[in-house]
């Protein structure tokens, strides 16, 4: 990712990592080496060239001429004179002196000129004033071989002309910030707000890959012809007119961007991946309002998609921003809005009680304990959990129940009723019924056919909620009336349709004979009825559907019902006075043994004065013969029952089950 303004050409030269404290750098590179000129022997018949590999300077060819002269002493007299060598001077010799003499001083200012450049070659070239002139091709290379930068080369807004590369670098380098962006990149996510830390990025900046580039400007190759050198020095002087400007630019290098994105999204991806379906919180059974928990939409966020968008945002130069989030959006299936206009009452049923104190105390105690029970789509109702286990720690009392085929007292007797009640309100609401046992003989507060005992631990009532939406039990016992209701709400049938349940008999069989039993406290000879006779039968339920108006517009069979003939259980007696007891035919319940009285103990003989009065043994007492209760109907064994209008059938329920007013008890007697 590099960030640019400006010019800027390629370049050999590594960049350098941008550092809050610059250190200059000692760099020759690039500079140019130092020219020497060779000077070219040129013989005196030849025409001097200029040597553009050697730049060196054009010699003229021309050597001044080396003459010695001497001259000759003469003497007169005694002495001696001194004559040239040739002896006396001829008469043309001061012609000659001049011409020598001439000669010297052409020589001294051809010498002069050559020394000082006037026969150099010379190459037409155009100066920043427009000016054209003739300069030496030498000068012209030594001007463009410069170890400085050319004036009106601009760098970063600082004219470099005139300095070094080193003294360049430094300078450039000075002025650049340690970090020229504030990365702020953010993340929307569904209107939430996230930061990205970038605090650890560096930034890297091309300085010296720019100062190559401007030194290199307009310098001649080495292999350069007079063409190229003339359009060189020609643009380096047009520089001085239009400055040459270049830009610094920086890489900004962040690590790992894919995983910073992870580790803030990551954090939110399972919270928004959830879908929320609209549910019931809770009911108030007294003003029958439900509190609902509005729906929620789930995101699936793509992460590796808000990745590329941070990269491809940094590969465009642009450190800030706001990137959106891209998320696939997840529906949930029942909202708010559905379930107020598709959630109701569903089922109902309210059955009436005798007014037996501790058995209504025990079917309002169930009806606490289930009241306001919300069941989840899928989730199974357990009669016996919900309600618990029948102890006085549980608040149940002591009342009639039926134990091994005959009435006896229990804790929770009467609470089968309860379990009644709600049964026939599923079925109503067309919930699936998974465990229904029905009672030993019909009871007498529901149609024949539509009971359901419970007995902790070993039979229970259960159905499931099978439905798309939550599943609401509401259940109450009035003790103004004594009836004992149940209410199922959930997702209403269609079109306005419900559902009503119908039972009948379908066959009938005798009751059994007559059962005689002992009983042991119960005084010889008297009786009690244990159970009254009952006779088999057989039962058909029906769901019938009905339209929004009422009419009838099906009858599904349910279930079938079978009640076992019972005969009349009668207890005899056989308790002797003396303690002892008597025996029985169990086949007529008549006794078989004497009756077994108490034997009389004689009186102590008085003294003789006083007359003995016998006395006659007492008679015994009988007890009071208990009262016999009022026996409700009795059943058959049970069947199992098919639910062939629930989705999946669930087999229900089996053999026998406690009798009508049931806590515990057997199937059968």
């Amino acid at each position: 990712m590099k960030k640019t303004s400006g010019q800027g050409q390629g370049s050999s030269k590594p960049s350098e990592v941008r550092n809050s404290a610059l250190v200059p750098v000692n760099n020759t590179y690039n500079k140019p080496k130092t020219v020497k000129a060779k000077t070219a022997e040129i013989s005196s018949n030849e025409e001097a060239e200029f040597d553009y590999k050697s730049l060196g300077k054009i010699s003229s060819g021309y050597v001044p001429p080396k003459k010695s002269f001497s001259f000759k002493s003469s003497k007169s007299g005694k002495g001696s004179s001194k004559k040239g060598k040739f002896g006396k001077l001829p008469p043309y010799a001061p012609a000659i002196a001049l011409v020598a003499a001439f000669i010297l001083v052409v020589g001294a200012v051809f010498a002069v000129l050559y020394y000082t450049g006037v026969f150099d070659e010379k190459v037409q070239v155009t100066l920043a004033d427009g000016t054209v002139k003739k300069i030496p091709t030498e000068q012209v290379y030594a001007e463009l071989m410069t170890d400085k930068f050319y004036s009106g080369i601009v760098i970063d807004g600082i004219d470099v002309g005139g300095m070094t590369y080193d003294e360049a670098f430094n300078a450039i380098s000075s002025k650049l910030p340690a970090q020229p962006e504030t990365i702020d990149i953010r993340l929307s996510l569904e209107g939430k707000t996230l930061f990205l830390d970038f605090s650890d990025a560096t930034f890297e900046y091309n300085t010296r890959q720019i100062l190559d580039e401007a030194f290199a400007m307009y310098r001649p190759a080495a292999d350069a012809d007079e063409t190229a050198i003339v359009e060189c020095y020609n643009n380096v002087q047009q520089l001085k007119n239009a400055p040459k400007t270049y830009k610094t630019a920086y890489t900004v290098h962040i690590d790992s961007v894919t995983e910073r994105i992870n580790r803030v999204l990551g954090l939110y991806v399972d919270d928004f991946a959830l879908v929320k379906n609209a549910s019931i919180e809770s009911f108030d059974t007294d003003t029958k309002e439900f509190v609902i928990s509005p729906e929620k939409t789930g995101y699936a966020i793509d992460v590796e998609g808000a990745a590329k968008a941070v990269k491809a945002l940094f590969d465009s130069q642009v450190y800030t921003g706001v990137i959106e989030v891209p998320t696939e959006i997840k529906e949930p299936e029942i909202t708010e809005e559905m379930l107020r206009e598709n959630f109701g009452l569903i089922g109902d049923c309210q059955t009436s009680c005798s007014n037996n104190a501790n058995r209504n105390s025990n079917i309002s105690q169930a009806c606490d304990n289930m009241n306001g029970t919300i069941l989840q789509p899928g989730q199974v109702f357990s009669f016996n959990e919900v309600v618990g286990q029948r102890t006085a720690e549980n608040g149940f009392k002591e009342a009639t129940v039926i134990l091994g085929g005959q009435y006896e007292q229990g804790l929770g007797g009467g609470i089968c009723q309860a379990s009644t009640t709600l049964y026939n309100a599923v079925l109503e609401a067309n919930l699936a019924v998974v465990e229904r046992n029905n009672h030993a003989w019909p009871s007498d507060y529901i149609q024949t056919g539509l009971d359901a005992t419970v007995d902790w631990p070993a039979l229970d009532f259960k159905f499931k909620n099978d439905t798309d939406f939550q599943v609401v039990v509401v259940t109450w016992f009035d003790w103004d009336d004594r009836t004992v209701n149940a209410e199922i709400y959930g997702q209403k049938l269609p079109d306005g349709q419900y559902i009503e349940i119908e039972a009948e008999i379908s066959s009938m069989t005798d009751a059994g004979p007559d059962e005689f039993v002992e009983d042991k406290e119960l005084p010889v000879g008297q009786t009690k009825t244990i159970r009254a006779a009952h006779q088999g039968i057989t039962a058909k339920a029906y769901k019938v559907w009905y339209n929004s108006d009422g009419e009838e517009i099906d009858r599904v069979l349910y279930n079938t019902t079978t009640y076992n003939a019972f005969g009349k259980r009668v207890g005899v007696g056989v308790l002797n006075p003396d303690g002892t007891y008597a025996t029985m035919d169990k086949k007529t319940g008549e006794i078989t043994s004497p009756i077994m009285t108490t034997t009389p103990v004689p009186t102590p003989t008085p003294e003789p004065t006083a007359t003995p009065v016998p006395t006659d043994p007492p008679t015994p007492t009988p007890e009071p013969v208990p009262d016999t209760p009022t026996p409700e109907p009795q059943p058959d064994t049970p069947t199992p029952e098919p639910q062939p209008d629930t989705p999946t059938p669930v087999p229900e329920g089996g053999e026998g089950g406690e009798g009508g007013e049931g806590g515990g008890g057997e199937a059968t007697p």
